[in-house]
């Protein structure tokens, strides 16, 4: 399935981070939210990158705490990224993500193919914002925004 959203580019990597991070730790969404002492809905939405639901500093935290990491750098980009707010045009796979295991090669599933990305320009972001969009982003909300 094909989508749309406007998200920014550090908070897509970070929500892609976590999950990637939590599936090389074994442990599923409500192991996660279990050590954390959160509800399993938060931990869902903190992944999903559908939602504007993200972790603050604090919570970045802990995540490395329950997940064992030895460095936050594997919750952040590699690299310093050039764009704030981007169109994301992505393609969903089907799969489960709550209870996601590693592959038979030892990696992480893929679920999604970034198909492109475009930063918003100023007037861009202000269209966005006085729509109030979620950020996925349909037909209506497309043509309000980027006319």
């Amino acid at each position: 399935m094909i989508i749309e959203i406007i998200i920014s580019e550090f908070d897509f990597w970070i929500k892609e981070n976590i999950r990637i991070q939590r599936i090389k730790a074994k442990i599923d969404q409500v192991e996660l939210a279990q050590k954390l002492g959160v509800s399993e809905g938060y931990i869902g939405n903190i992944e999903n990158i559908k939602n504007k639901s993200k972790a603050n500093t604090r919570m970045l935290s802990r995540i490395a705490l329950a997940l064992d990491l030895d460095s936050y750098n594997k919750l952040f980009p590699k690299q310093v990224l050039k764009n704030d707010l981007v169109r994301i045009k992505l393609d969903l796979f089907n799969i489960n993500t709550r209870k996601q295991v590693m592959d038979d090669k030892g990696g992480v599933p893929k679920r999604l193919k970034i198909v492109s990305v475009k930063p918003l320009t100023q007037d861009e972001i202000s269209r966005w914002k006085k729509v109030k969009s979620p950020y996925v982003l349909n037909t209506k909300v497309i043509k309000n925004i980027f006319g």
